[in-house]
């Protein structure tokens, strides 16, 4: 779906490294060194692979295609390294991302609580509290039922944003004075758990009807003009949406009623 051909079993692991190194992706530089960079080193090969498989399928003539049409300011001068970019992007928020919201719906399905939580708290299935009801949530609102999966456990927690302006925060109990341009992160995660916004937020609700307010994909998806809103929402929402319910219609198919 990603490349437009039929992957042989081996490239199609390759690709899986995007969600089975997802950990080392967000390891501070310090720790990285603390494991003599093994984790740089397995993302840089998976890198070095990913774009191999662009090689091998014979699929260069796509990116210069997408590299001459961009302005020339943004053209680069390697169309080997908007290749590099472009697979980067899908394999850590496509195949990655799609591949951690998978797997929080199966937990949910399940009654099982994804690893990263507390045993105890943090999710209240409410009254969803058997494997039938969930899968007839799932079969009443496949969409919803991903939508409110991941508001409750987001596959991407926080992103980061530049300061439009110069700003004034809070910071150690004393007034701190930020430059328009720094560097901020927002924490999607804490964000689509606002009580001010989800009423009851560890609750697992799909029928709730504010469920596009959730900022899963880096925007709320029920905002008119959503791309102009949120310049950094995912272009592939609906793509990730859609992969997400194929693979649970298979495998609900393939595993009786």
């Amino acid at each position: 779906m990603m490349l437009g051909v039929w992957l042989t079993d081996a490239e199609a692991a390759i690709l899986a490294g995007w969600r089975t190194n997802a950990n080392f992706f967000i390891l501070p530089r310090l720790v990285q060194r603390l494991l003599f960079n093994l984790g740089i080193n397995k993302v840089k090969q998976l890198r070095v692979d990913t774009v191999g498989i662009v090689e091998k399928n014979g699929l260069q003539p796509v990116f210069h295609q997408m590299n001459s049409l961009l302005p020339v300011k943004y053209r680069r001068d390697k169309v080997v390294k908007l290749c590099d970019e472009i697979m980067y992007v899908v394999g850590f928020a496509g195949i990655g991302g799609t591949s951690a919201c998978c797997e929080t719906a199966a937990h949910f399905m399940q009654l099982k609580i994804p690893k990263e939580f507390p045993e105890k708290g943090g999710v209240d299935f409410g009254s969803y509290n058997s494997k039938e009801k969930m899968l007839d949530a799932y079969r009443k609102d496949p969409v919803a039922y991903f939508k409110e999966s991941c508001r409750i456990d987001p596959p991407v927690t926080s992103a980061t944003s530049l300061l439009r302006e110069n700003t004034t925060v809070l910071f150690n109990r004393q007034q701190v004075e930020l430059s328009a341009g720094t560097l901020r992160q927002y924490v999607i995660s804490l964000a689509n758990r606002d009580p001010g916004v989800f009423q009851q937020p560890e609750l697992f609700n799909p029928a709730r009807e504010n469920l596009n307010q959730a900022l899963t994909w880096n925007g709320a998806l029920g905002v008119a003009g959503d791309e102009s809103k949120y310049p950094r929402i995912c272009p592939g929402r609906y793509l990730s949406l859609d992969v997400a319910t194929s693979i649970f219609n298979y495998a609900i198919k393939n595993n009786g009623p």
